[in-house]
């Protein structure tokens, strides 16, 4: 799966998507899209700061098995700078 993104598509790491799909195939989402929804509205309900998020983050990955940081970062950080620089412009 892809992220959209003004520029064009980022891939999500695998690890990250594999963990998606064990939960719609678990049926705790219906698809990939219902859990990305869902993710969102969660993020935005609970966002308080980056330095709150990142210790409810380390709180809740105790117990999960979770994609590496290098899975997760360079994609991320991708779709961070586009976003300021689509800001700036």
């Amino acid at each position: 799966m892809h992220v959209r993104h003004r520029k064009g598509f980022y891939p999500l790491p695998p690890a990250l998507m594999r963990e998606i799909d064990e939960l719609v195939e678990n049926g705790e989402f219906l698809s990939r899209s219902e859990f990305i929804k869902e993710a969102v509205r969660f993020f935005f309900l609970h966002y308080e700061s980056p330095e709150e998020l990142w210790e409810k983050y380390k709180l809740l990955a105790k117990g999960r098995k979770i994609p590496s940081e290098e899975e997760i970062e360079k994609p991320l950080e991708e779709v961070d700078e586009e976003w300021k620089r689509s800001r700036s412009s």
